[in-house]
């Protein structure tokens, strides 16, 4: 049975890439000169933001890059990130029946915290893991060993919950149950390497297979 539900948070919890996309656009055009497509920008993911930020930018203007990034993700954030009802439903139900409910996300503390105010999220979350707390990013598993740790969890109590092949990777890599979704990702094949334990498109299913389980 499980006790622990761990999420990723871009594209699981939250529909952010259209401004994750944007806002390095801008910035990286900025002060890099730099025209990225959605696919160049995605090539770089996998730190937090201000870890990017420097891998790709001249030093003299990291600051100015920093201040811009977040000001334009707060900016777009109303704009290009819906509240979903169905997820702020799901975690308060996880709430209800007494789970632990985690994030573990690549994504810098800064940017979690826009995002959990700007979406409701603040206080249906128990912990959050960030890429500001790691060292060693998706496909490791440190992120969700760090949150095990904290909740006192076993591996067989523990689902990791993401869109992307390497969050199955990285809950493969810690021993748990590791579920695939694509709810937000309608215009591309719902297709993981390695195959998750479960993949649900709607996040509907994804409590129904939670109720079997829970403890």
């Amino acid at each position: 049975m499980l006790r622990t539900v761990l999420f990723d948070f871009d594209g699981t919890l939250a529909d952010t890439l259209p401004v994750i996309y944007r806002s390095f656009r801008e910035v990286f055009r900025r002060f890099g000169g730099e025209e990225l497509d959605d696919a160049g920008i995605a090539a770089r993911f996998g730190p937090p933001e201000e870890v990017i930020l420097e891998s790709h930018l001249p030093r003299h203007c990291l600051q100015q890059a920093h201040d811009a990034y977040f000001r334009l993700y707060r900016e777009h954030h109303a704009r290009l990130v819906r509240s979903n009802e169905a997820v702020l439903e799901l975690l308060r139900w996880l709430k209800e029946r007494k789970a632990n409910v985690g994030v573990v996300t690549g994504k810098g503390r800064k940017s979690a915290v826009i995002s959990a105010e700007l979406l409701g999220m603040n206080g249906l979350v128990d912990w959050w893991v960030t890429g500001t707390e790691i060292n060693r990013y998706k496909p490791e598993p440190d992120g969700i060993r760090l949150a095990m740790r904290h909740f006192g969890a076993r591996p067989e109590e523990t689902v990791y919950v993401g869109d992307m092949s390497v969050d199955v990777m990285a809950g493969k890599a810690a021993g748990v149950a590791t579920v695939g979704v694509c709810w937000f990702a309608t215009e591309k094949p719902c297709s993981f390497q390695p195959e998750p334990d479960a993949v649900f498109t709607e996040v509907r299913a994804f409590r129904h297979w939670l109720e079997e389980r829970l403890d």
